[in-house]
């Protein structure tokens, strides 16, 4: 590893622990672009729960951080999306400590944890309740301090030093949201992430997150709905799957790769999926569009792992009446994947598999850092 003066011009070292997948990226600032410096991928099955997971999980870490070309050890970690709760609570207005006290008592009391065995962080809206209370809309998150340790003590025994936890909606929001610029109206975009244990819409105002909801529609339901319609293994559905939004992220037709027969029973078994998933996020534009009483968003943007979808895009279009375009199309992680194939010798993927990772890693160019969460006492990064 090594261990060298850290650069400012050299992001922190991302580490995007997935449902599937872990990813590793570090970016350094190249004139008005991001450029790779490090990467790494692993594939996981679950959250490592006995010491010798843990372990295991240390050695692969350890490996991949010790070949995959980083600087200094510096990492933001985002945690697997099932890890965390996210929910929109209304409280009263009230100062910036007194909302982080009310929010542990609040993430007590939705989530079932004990208020000593969590971390709390909230993020104001900007929302504001009409009607005869004061009221404000905030975003509640909330993780154990358990779950937090599975992920963190392994990354501490590899060597890594842990600095801050943010959600991945927090990481995207730092790579699609957009300046504002002064007298202007701050321009309004939607992110929708499908990711493979869930979907999160999130609604962004210039770069603040104004909109955020978890949905339960992701690439496990829709593996088990084509398994179950063509009575196959839910492993082998999910390779077909794989298959058909690989062939997507390379510009190809998924006919290409199966029979046409096949893809129009594929699609005959997630259509509804792709129904009810597209009302949710129609829902969600309609919700913002009466709590902010303003611009609607001029564009959605379908990321994560499992977006590139076929017939997803045309069916959020037809539903949400906005125009879809993929996240390649509106941030530049695109032009990461060359640098980032590079380190890893070997193809990278679809950009939006390192999107989060890219996030976090911009936390340390970024002059702004967002709200996170802290981490527990016992994961404090090492003096």
């Amino acid at each position: 590893m090594i261990a060298g003066r850290f650069s400012p011009s050299i992001g922190l070292v991302g580490v995007d622990f997935g449902t599937r997948s872990i990813k590793l990226l570090q970016l350094r600032q190249h004139g008005h672009q991001p450029q790779a410096v490090g990467a790494a991928s692993l594939d996981i099955q679950r959250t490592p729960s006995t010491p010798e997971e843990r372990a295991s999980l240390t050695e692969q870490l350890r490996g991949a951080f010790s070949v995959g070309g980083f600087t200094g050890r510096r990492c933001v970690v985002s945690l697997p999306r099932g890890d965390v709760r996210v929910q929109s609570v209304r409280l009263p207005k009230m100062p910036d400590e007194e909302l982080r006290q009310a929010a542990v008592w609040e993430a007590a009391q939705r989530f079932g944890f004990e208020r000593a065995s969590m971390e709390v962080d909230v993020i104001r809206t900007g929302a504001e309740m009409h009607g005869s209370e004061d009221r404000q809309e905030v975003l509640l998150i909330a993780a154990s301090h358990d779950t937090i340790n599975a992920w963190i003590e392994p990354l501490l025994a590899a060597g890594l030093r842990p600095v801050a936890i943010e959600t991945h909606f927090m990481a995207q929001a730092r790579v699609f949201g957009q300046r504002e610029i002064p007298g202007m109206t701050p321009p309004v975009r939607a992110v929708v992430d499908v990711g493979a244990s869930g979907s999160t819409v999130m609604i962004l105002r210039g770069d603040e997150i104004s909109f955020c909801k978890p949905i339960a529609f992701g690439g496990e339901q829709l593996d088990q709905a084509v398994a179950e319609h063509l009575q196959m293994e839910r492993a082998a559905a999910r390779e077909l799957r794989a298959a058909r939004i690989a062939a997507a992220s390379r510009g190809s037709s998924a006919q290409s790769i199966t029979d046409s027969s096949i893809d129009r029973a594929v699609y005959n078994a997630v259509r509804p999926l792709f129904g009810s998933f597209a009302k949710e996020v129609m829902l969600c534009i309609s919700y913002y569009g009466v709590a902010f009483r303003g611009h609607p968003p001029k564009e959605l943007i379908l990321t994560g792992g499992d977006g590139l979808e076929p017939r997803l895009p045309e069916t959020l279009a037809l539903q949400c009446q906005v125009s879809v375009v993929f996240d390649e199309d509106a941030s530049p992680i695109c032009a990461l994947t060359r640098s980032i194939q590079a380190i890893l010798h070997r193809p990278s993927g679809p950009a939006a598999w390192w999107t989060v990772a890219a996030g976090l890693s911009l936390r340390g160019l970024s002059k702004r850092g967002l709200a996170r969460m802290r981490l527990p006492s016992s994961g404090r990064e090492a003096a």
